[in-house]
């Protein structure tokens, strides 16, 4: 009896042992920049696994403009080192530049000191996965609208009306005023002189 009880203790604790398991949401980020598209997008970003590494349950993510969103939980019941790569699909907006970045995900899952599985995630840029940590997001850019440029356009009563004024006949008087002034001057001083001279004789 006492053998007996000694092993289903010790069933009892593997079993409880393999049951615990660890969970991982992989958060991802989209930015937009740059002009705005031509109608909102939904971009679609894919979670690849490396080798063995188990998968959620769905593994492409859609976010819609910018925003956070994370992949369904990933479900770890060993200690290990789990590798995956995370990419954008291109979009359709003939404006838009999609960031092609590759990220590459290790997600490390270990034995915690007070029982059950711990995990750290790591996300890189270099497949070898020794670059500095960063997280995972993708800058979607849009080409700038370039504002028309409008060129003045001649009013109807524009140049036509000028041409028919220039070409209108001249009811102006052109008379040199300055001239007339002169010889009215000169004629005073003429009528003023020629008594003078008269007086002058006489004398």
């Amino acid at each position: 009896m006492l053998l007996l009880a000694i092993l289903c203790l010790t069933a009892f604790r593997v079993s409880a042992f393999a049951a615990e398991t660890a969970e991982v949401r992989i958060p991802v980020r989209v930015e937009l920049a740059g002009g705005k598209p031509s109608a909102e997008e939904t971009y679609t970003v894919v979670l690849q696994a490396v080798g063995e590494a188990p998968l959620p349950s769905e593994s492409t993510l859609e976010i819609t403009g910018s925003g956070r969103a994370s992949f369904p939980a990933i479900c770890y019941t060993e200690p290990g080192v789990y590798c995956y790569t995370i990419t954008q699909q291109p979009g359709s907006d003939k404006k838009g530049h999609y960031d092609n970045t590759v990220y590459y995900v290790k997600v490390t899952v270990t034995n915690g000191e007070s029982g059950g599985l711990e995990t750290v995630i790591a996300a890189h840029t270099d497949a070898e996965m020794v670059s500095e940590k960063r997280e995972i997001a993708f800058t979607n850019t849009y080409d700038i609208e370039k504002m028309p440029t409008v060129t003045p356009t001649a009013s109807p009563t524009g140049g036509e009306a000028a041409k028919k004024t220039d070409s209108a006949p001249k009811t102006g008087d052109d008379t040199n005023i300055l001239m007339w002034i002169c010889l009215l001057a000169l004629s005073g001083w003429i009528l003023f002189a020629l008594p003078a001279g008269r007086i002058r004789c006489r004398k």
